[in-house]
């Protein structure tokens, strides 16, 4: 990888070593601080379009303005690099991975590009970073005639661009359909859309360009989609794409954070997962969705039988309560102690990750999850367990834990005899105790002084591997912050 090292500001040096085809050049990278403009852009074409250069195949030049006469010219040369490897017999070399332009490229630059793309239908380009780049409805189109029947695009990131709306996805959707017969898109298995300003319409129109006419893509999809107003309306539609009768999900991970979709949407997601599994997703993200216990009850009920291959769940920033979050905690104990045969092949597979912050799951939830067989890494930053909450769980944590490898208590204001409390409680190590697999606690955010440094060390006796996470002691910040007050006084 080559940072643009050289004269201040200058990619000279850089350029010449992608004309000279420097084998060791395979991911350019210029930073912002460099001068990269029409000149330079020209150069780079020049050397991609002549075939000059062949193992490069990386480029990332995000945030430099670009005029779209430049972006065009660069667009052609990318599709003659891909004309000219479609012609030859051997392995397709050129450049798979690109991210150009600044936050001004809006549609303008966008269109120029895809213009000297549309030729070779988006060229070698497998991802694609058009993120934070003021797009709006005619971008989408023209991306959706561009790529839509590109047979390598894997990855494509339109997130942060807020003038997307509704309006831009039926833009890339009709573009779609209008340029593929079949599904749009064949390769994608990464789409971002996070902070797009999507609603329940938008997400139909996606939904169709991800399933295609007959519901027949076959590769799952990576489909981030946080951050926009989509509403409790759209679960019913995302549900089409999670729990296909017969086939399970086409999406593998789906990201769903801060998207107001509250007890109605997880009902609905709940509901249609009881009816078609949805096997084949692994991992979701539900967090800051005001979702309450009752929501969580809902989805409860559908984790112990319906979510087949979840791996990681994020339900962060919902005021679930420990109600919420043992009745959750129970659906994943019961998921794990299928006794026959037959019902052992309808249960889940264990979930693994499990984030918990800033859920109020109080004592009851805490002790809950801790409960939980199978799970290896779980949060619960945040939770207001203060020192009663750190006395009632230690017992838990006697000697480590058999499963847990990490473990997030931070943030929940215990004091210090609660904190060493704690560690006393995982430093016990008797022969016949439990192997334990805990490698990673984090406490900060907790009353942490000497004495807890003292239990700190002896539980390092005892579990040398273990990695703490804590505040400084006490006493060494307030000398910090002193010397610092010194240091100022005297400049």
């Amino acid at each position: 990888m080559a940072w643009g090292k050289g004269a201040l500001g200058s990619c000279d040096a850089l350029l010449k070593r992608v004309e000279d085809n420097d084998p060791k050049l395979t991911e350019l990278v210029i930073l912002p601080m460099k001068t990269f403009g029409t000149a330079e852009l020209e150069k780079l074409s020049c050397a991609i379009e002549s075939g000059a250069n062949t193992n490069l195949q990386s480029i990332s030049a995000s945030g430099h303005h670009l005029p779209p006469a430049s972006l065009k010219r660069f667009g052609i040369a990318l599709s003659t690099q891909a004309k000219n490897a479609e012609q030859s017999n051997g392995k397709k070399c050129g450049i798979s991975s690109l991210a150009i332009g600044s936050k001004d490229m809006g549609d303008e630059g966008v269109i120029a590009l895809c213009e000297g793309l549309k030729e070779s239908n988006g060229g070698l380009l497998q991802i694609i970073d058009f993120g934070w780049k003021n797009l709006g409805k005619d971008s989408l189109q023209a991306i959706g005639r561009t790529f839509a029947s590109s047979k390598c695009l894997t990855h494509l990131d339109l997130s942060r661009n807020n003038d997307i709306g509704n309006e831009g996805i039926a833009c890339l959707a009709n573009a779609a359909k209008e340029n593929v017969g079949n599904v749009a898109f064949p390769s994608l298995e990464k789409l971002n859309l996070s902070e797009c300003n999507i609603g329940p319409l938008g997400v139909q129109s996606l939904a169709e360009v991800i399933l295609g006419p007959n519901n027949n893509r076959s590769k799952p999809i990576d489909l981030a989609i946080s951050s926009n107003p989509i509403g409790s309306e759209s679960c019913g539609t995302l549900s089409t794409l999670c729990a296909i009768p017969g086939g399970g999900s086409i999406i593998s991970r789906l990201q769903l954070s801060k998207c107001s979709i509250g007890d109605d949407g997880i009902k609905l997601l709940s509901v249609a997962a009881m009816s078609n599994s949805c096997i084949g997703l692994t991992f979701l993200d539900l967090a800051e969705n005001s979702i309450s216990k009752k929501g969580a009850k809902m989805f409860a009920e559908s984790l112990a039988e319906s979510w087949p291959d979840l791996v990681e769940l994020k339900l962060a920033k919902n005021e679930l309560d420990g109600e919420g979050v043992a009745m959750v905690m129970g659906a994943l104990i019961s998921r794990s102690e299928s006794t026959d045969e037959e019902s052992a092949g309808k249960k889940n597979s264990t979930l693994e990750n499990l984030d918990l912050s800033c859920t109020n799951c109080g004592i009851e939830g805490a002790k809950a999850a801790l409960m939980s067989g199978g799970l290896s890494t779980i949060r619960m930053f945040n939770n207001r367990l203060g020192s009663d909450g750190f006395h009632s769980i230690s017992s838990l944590l006697q000697g480590g834990h058999p499963s847990i490898e990490n473990l997030d208590l931070g943030g929940n204001d215990a004091g210090e005899d609660a904190v060493v409390a704690l560690l006393n409680s995982i430093a016990v190590k008797e022969e016949d105790g439990i192997a334990s697999s805990l490698s990673v606690l984090e406490i900060g955010g907790n009353k942490f002084g000497d004495e807890a440094q003292e239990a700190l060390n002896k539980l390092k006796c005892a579990w040398p591997q273990l990695d703490v996470a804590h505040d400084k002691p006490i006493q060494e910040a307030e000398d910090e912050e002193e010397a610092e007050e010194e240091e100022e006084a005297a400049t």
